[in-house]
């Protein structure tokens, strides 16, 4: 028995989690939160939890998102500043709220170009970190940067 082919609601689902996933593993703020423990030893859970957090606030089982654009840029900073301790001045959580609307519009109307470009990214990033972990010699002992 075949199964079916995903709806273009999973489908939609899929590419916009995987945006949601690739964006934050690259904003800064958090990423250095949960690289240096700033939110305790559950900084990995509590990230995730934000990331569960925008999916479920934008679903597209739901007739419409359950906060809009300023409210999820209101949630992403007094969640990083109550569970991580960091006030954004940066005012990134502007951005990345606009990001995460943008993909949503974009993959909930079939294109997923966009929520794409940002897994490529983010992958390109984290293999570029990876591979910066070079080995310094200096005075005869050897440090890793």
């Amino acid at each position: 028995m075949a199964t079916a082919p995903p709806s273009p609601i999973e489908i939609a689902t899929a590419e916009f989690h995987a945006g949601v996933t690739a964006i934050l593993r690259s904003w800064s703020p958090l990423k250095k939160a949960v690289e240096s423990g700033w939110g305790g030893p559950q900084s990995k859970e509590k990230a995730e939890y934000l990331r569960q957090h925008i999916l479920t606030c934008l679903d597209y089982t739901k007739s419409k998102p359950t906060l809009d654009l300023y409210d999820l840029e209101d949630d992403l900073a007094i969640y990083m500043e109550e569970e991580f301790s960091i006030v954004l001045e940066d005012q990134s959580e502007k951005q990345i709220a606009q990001t995460l609307f943008k993909i949503y519009e974009m993959c909930g109307n079939g294109d997923f170009s966009l929520a794409r470009e940002l897994v490529v990214k983010a992958n390109e990033a984290a293999t570029m970190a990876a591979n910066a972990q070079s080995v310094v010699q200096s005075n005869g002992e050897l440090d890793a940067d």
